[in-house]
């Protein structure tokens, strides 16, 4: 508790980590912050966290779902680049939209993933103008509503 940021590189190549719980205290990951950290399996981001710098956890080839809560407003370059992601659930709309250039980010991650939850009132009904290469993909609502699922044909 009281901490506010993650540093760049503060955790880079920890290659015993296994998961990390980041606390709500925090709002900005630095870019490499978990960066080649091999046996990350578990990530959970707190629901202060605004911003995920560049490469955060690239390189994390263990790293197989993320969620990303809705208070994410920034997602950098390359942030999940180099990981194995089956599964992501994308929970802010801002981020979502405004995901960074680089491969493995939101609107990409159909290209690595075999299945992304995206909330509905992230992208509405035109999931086209978001999400690339949906050709692959059948395109489920969820039984609340709440989520469009893609899952890889």
């Amino acid at each position: 508790e009281g901490v506010t940021s993650i540093g760049e590189w503060a955790f880079s190549y920890c290659r015993s980590l296994t998961s990390i719980t980041i606390p709500e205290s925090v709002t900005s990951i630095g870019e490499y912050a978990f960066g080649y950290c091999t046996s990350l399996t578990s990530i959970t981001i707190g629901e202060g966290v605004t911003s995920i710098g560049d490469s955060v956890f690239s390189g994390c080839t263990s790293l197989t779902s993320i969620n990303i809560p809705d208070s994410v407003t920034s997602i950098g370059n390359y942030a999940f680049s180099g990981c194995n992601l089956t599964s992501v659930t994308i929970e802010s709309n801002y981020a979502y939209k405004n995901a960074g250039t680089g491969y493995n980010q939101c609107g990409r991650l159909l290209q690595y993933a075999t299945v992304v939850r995206v909330l509905t009132s992230c992208i509405g009904t035109d999931t086209n103008s978001y999400l690339e290469n949906t050709a692959n993909f059948t395109k489920t609502t969820s039984e609340d509503g709440l989520y469009y699922i893609y899952t890889k044909v």
